[in-house]
């Protein structure tokens, strides 16, 4: 994503758009005090309609020239965030990595009461993931250098997140072997190979321990939400502090996002990474890790990242359910599941190496 809006985009505002330039308007000094002229803005893009929020975005003028733009994320639904928490989880986060500069969360503005609303600062950057896509290996003369080193920085990232001191008002993670169950017996009738099942209980069962560390968690630590701008800054997106847990949820949740990284691994049977990038790119993030912090044992990491392949494999299972199409159960057994199961065993190769 980037700071700066290109070019005005011929639309038509919403009312909703107006009543937010008015609202705004007053404040933008304010929020803005290094800025030398007029300040004004304009609606940037049409509204955008998420599973929770509505999403705004503005351009800030600067006598009449862009300057930046901010993101107006209003609440919906029983899943929203609440602005006010989120907002001072932001300003704890900001105040944690300020002795690091290179890695950064969001700027966030403003809580706003009536509607209630985050008021953002929208952030310069990349994801990670199309950093990746240009690396068809791990050589340092393919353009891979730059990624690793973005990799590296993740992993530290989230290992400093791990040593935040727990925050208040934070709701613990759902209990992983009831969760397991859940998911095992909705896939069984779609083919789940009752061997594959068995190897999938020894990975999880170890998550039974309650003497796992328990530290706040980003909760959907994925490459999507890493941003990269170069030579050195990452910033991390969505992090509300909304859960707390053992560290091997997110690094799992990571590793998962690597192995199971979008439908066209399934659907069109081409892997969008090679399986040296994918493996290299977990090592590099643990490195990053343990950069910060030490790593979960071995047990541990390959539980939670098994447990969030699963809760994959089924929502890619309940998709192509819902569609209903000629053949859906042999697609599923031939390409979701073998999909899912060669990677679980990919992680389990990888966390075996790396802690041999």
């Amino acid at each position: 994503m980037s700071t700066m809006s290109p070019s005005p985009t011929k639309f038509t505002p919403t009312p909703r758009q107006k009543a937010w330039v008015q609202r705004l308007r007053p404040q933008l000094p304010a929020w803005f005090p290094q800025a030398q002229g007029h300040l004004d803005l304009r609606p940037a893009a049409p509204p955008e309609i998420r599973t929770n929020s509505h999403l705004y975005t503005f351009t800030i003028l600067q006598d009449g020239l862009p300057l930046t733009d901010i993101l107006v994320r209003v609440p919906k639904g029983r899943g929203a965030a609440n602005p006010q928490r989120t907002y001072q989880a932001y300003r704890r986060l900001a105040h944690f990595f300020a002795p690091e500069p290179h890695l950064q969360v969001p700027h966030a503005l403003a809580a706003w009461d009536d509607p209630p609303a985050l008021i953002m600062e929208r952030v310069q950057g990349d994801p990670l993931y199309l950093r990746l896509k240009d690396c068809r290996n791990w050589a340092p003369d393919t353009g891979c250098q730059m990624a690793q080193h973005f990799v590296e920085r993740a992993g530290r990232w989230l290992g400093l997140l791990h040593t935040m001191p727990i925050p208040d008002h934070v709701t613990p993670i759902p209990d992983p072997l009831a969760r397991m169950e859940t998911l095992l017996e909705q896939l069984r009738p779609y083919g789940m190979d009752p061997v594959e099942e068995a190897k999938i209980r020894r990975f999880i069962e170890p998550l039974a321990d309650d003497t796992q560390e328990i530290v706040p968690l980003h909760g959907d630590f994925t490459l999507r939400n890493i941003l990269c701008s170069p030579p050195h800054h990452i910033t991390v997106l969505d992090t509300e502090l909304a859960t707390i847990g053992p560290p091997g949820v997110d690094i799992g949740w990571f590793l998962a996002s690597l192995f199971a990284i979008d439908k066209w691994h399934i659907l069109g049977g081409d892997m969008v990474y090679t399986r040296a990038v994918i493996r290299q790119t977990g090592q590099h993030a643990l490195r990053g890790y343990r950069a910060a912090r030490e790593l979960p044992p071995a047990d541990f990491l390959r539980g939670w990242t098994t447990l969030r392949l699963l809760d994959r494999w089924w929502s890619f299972v309940h998709r192509e359910r819902t569609r209903n199409i000629a053949g859906m159960r042999t697609f599923v057994i031939r390409r979701i599941n073998q999909h899912f199961v060669r990677a679980i065993w990919a992680v389990d190769g990888l966390l075996s190496h790396e802690f041999e």
